[in-house]
C-alpha cells in the first residue's frame, strides 16, 4: 500500500506527501526527524487534513504531483467535499484511490508509539 497525505501546519499552510509507512512518515513530521520535510521541519504540523490510500506507489505520486499543481483554492474544496476528486483529476482513475477522511494524527502516531 501508498498514501497520500496532506497535512495541515500552523502556519495555515498544507504540505503533501507520500508514504509506504504512513506512521513513521508522519512521526518524522511530527519529530522533526533528520527524514523529515525541509518544509515541515519548519513549521509546526497541526493536523492530517486528509489521507487517501491506493495499492501503487506510482499511482500515489501521480496524485501527490496533481495535488501539488492544485491551487489553495482548489486544495480546500477537495478537502471539504471529496466528490470534486474526479473532477480535479480527470486523468486519475477516481477507483484507484481510497479516501481515509476520518484518520487524525493522533490514530498513527498512537499505534507505533504502543
Amino acid at each position: 500500500m501508498a498514501y497520500v497525505y496532506m497535512l495541515e501546519c500552523g502556519d495555515g499552510s498544507l504540505y503533501t506527501g507520500i508514504a509506504t509507512d504512513l506512521a513513521k512518515r508522519l512521526r518524522d513530521h511530527v519529530d522533526k526527524t533528520p527524514a523529515c520535510a525541509k518544509y515541515t521541519r519548519y513549521r509546526t504540523v497541526k493536523r492530517l487534513a486528509m489521507v487517501w490510500e491506493t495499492p501503487a506507489l506510482n499511482d500515489a505520486r501521480k496524485l501527490e504531483y496533481a495535488i501539488h499543481r492544485l491551487t489553495r483554492p482548489q486544495k480546500d474544496a477537495l478537502l471539504a467535499d471529496l466528490s470534486l476528486f474526479p473532477a480535479l483529476f480527470p486523468k486519475l482513475a477516481p477507483d484507484a484511490f481510497h479516501p481515509l477522511p476520518d484518520k487524525r494524527l493522533e490514530d498513527y502516531i498512537k499505534k507505533d508509539a504502543e
